[in-house]
């Protein structure tokens, strides 16, 4: 091989892993952006629900398709007028709703689908704060990531098979 070619080959080699850092580094940009995408709309439903916001809600819902499960197992929606209804029934009982900081968010995405899962303060009609485990399912529709499943519950607190067998 002549220097020319050693020179040409050398070129290419810094072409090739410069184009490699930088779709390496577009990719992590790319998912860093839809990671902050899905924390948006977290917090845009969370907002949404404790100002008994159904409008906004109901925007941020994959109304083609969602389930959402609430804390008691009667409360199972698929539709936006069950969702309409389960929040009307939350605020004539509680008046108001209130949520905490969200704790140890998880976010994992893929394609077209992701998911967020976090633990969060929660308070009903001025009574003390209950931690919720939320777990949610959104999906890409035409570039925004609306929720296609939602479920929650009030996990228990010393109550782990570890803390009951050292009682």
């Amino acid at each position: 091989m002549n220097s020319f070619h050693r020179i040409a080959a050398i070129g290419m080699v810094l072409s090739l892993s410069l184009a490699t850092a930088g779709c390496a580094s577009h990719a992590a940009v790319t998912a860093q952006n839809e990671r902050a995408a899905i924390e948006t709309q977290v917090h845009a439903l969370l907002t949404a629900y404790q100002a008994d916001d159904q409008n906004a809600a109901l925007k941020l819902v994959d109304s083609g398709q969602f389930s959402v499960y609430g804390s008691d197992i009667s409360e199972f929606v698929q539709t936006t007028a069950g969702l309409r209804q389960m929040m009307s029934d939350d605020f004539k009982l509680w008046h108001s709703a209130k949520f905490g900081p969200v704790k140890d968010l998880d976010i994992r995405i893929g394609h077209d689908l992701a998911t967020a899962f976090f633990n969060i303060p929660f308070s009903v009609g001025g009574r003390p704060a209950v931690m919720v485990r939320m777990t949610t399912v959104w999906r890409k529709v035409n570039g925004v990531w609306l929720l296609t499943q939602s479920s929650n519950t009030v996990p228990t607190t010393h109550s782990s098979a570890r803390e009951l067998l050292h009682r």
